[in-house]
């Protein structure tokens, strides 16, 4: 298959182009020049420069590809880019896999593949995404809070604890992160891609922890310090919501319709984790 893919350089997309190549897939990953596209050399991919401002001028380029895996998230712009990148993509007949996230459905303890968004205020553009993707007869995956590898949201833990400083969480640590193994999830893209699969997904392991737990298997010896949520607003405005969010989410009907099983939860991976933080570091 060939695969065209934005955000390749990062955390998330650098795993689904190594999958997808270990696969045997021809991958172009979309790069700014100024980027660090060594890996995704390394690995086989191909380099197209650019940037998601760059894609409206890309449709002859686009037109070569039979799938499209969106999973670049810009900083600055994001809704704007979000848009500029569908309307490309929708002039063409590829596969579009575009990722969301599981923020887009807010606090809830039973939310399925089917149930009605309700997306916190930092991810309030989502599902306007959502529905232009799917009017596309594209795939919207929704990955749970990513771990593994070289960690995203979750590094200061394991940094902490190399550092022996203690281990800071947003509120009192009762609440859970729907989440998902970084490997597991790149394997969910490759199934996605071979499949021509439609519709919502969600890319979410059995992680049911707390996140108090969770934190307590990352350092066994750690203190932990739990920071009130009202003064971290303060500091990092919309955002603490992410960080104090409640969610259980069910993937139940990806993994029957894909033949998706994830095998790591977070605490039961953590031997793995830290093993995977330790090489990155390196």
């Amino acid at each position: 298959m060939r695969v065209f893919l934005t955000g390749g350089t990062g955390y998330v997309g650098g795993a689904i182009a190594e999958a997808l190549r270990e696969r045997g897939h021809d991958v172009a990953a979309l790069a700014r020049p100024e980027s660090d596209a060594g890996h995704l050399r390394e690995i086989g991919a191909v380099i197209v420069a650019g940037d998601l401002d760059s894609l409206p001028s890309m449709g002859e380029t686009l037109s070569q590809y039979d799938t499209i895996v969106h999973a670049a998230q810009s900083g600055e712009r994001t809704a704007e880019l979000a848009h500029k990148a569908l309307d490309a993509y929708s002039a063409q007949r590829a596969h579009l896999i575009w990722t969301s996230g599981v923020w887009a459905l807010g606090n809830t303890t039973n939310a399925n593949e089917r149930s009605p968004v309700n997306p916190l205020e930092i991810a309030s553009w989502r599902p306007e995404t959502e529905q232009r993707a799917l009017a596309a007869n594209g795939c919207v995956v929704r990955p749970g809070c990513v771990y593994g590898g070289k960690q995203s949201l979750l590094r200061d833990w394991f940094a902490s604890v190399e550092q022996n400083r203690q281990i800071q969480i947003v509120g009192d640590g009762s609440n859970h992160w729907a989440m998902v193994d970084l490997h597991e999830l790149a394997k969910l893209y490759v199934r996605v891609v071979e499949l021509k699969t439609t519709g919502v997904l969600h890319a979410i392991d059995d992680t049911r922890a707390p996140m108090e737990q969770c934190a307590r298997a990352v350092g066994p010896s750690s203190r932990l310090d739990f920071l009130p949520a009202d003064a971290m607003r303060a500091k990092v405005g919309a955002f603490v919501d992410a960080l104090i969010l409640d969610q259980i989410i069910d993937s139940s009907e990806t993994r029957q319709r894909i033949g998706w099983n994830p095998k790591r939860t977070f605490t039961s991976s953590v031997t793995e984790q830290w093993e995977e933080w330790r090489a990155q570091s390196r």
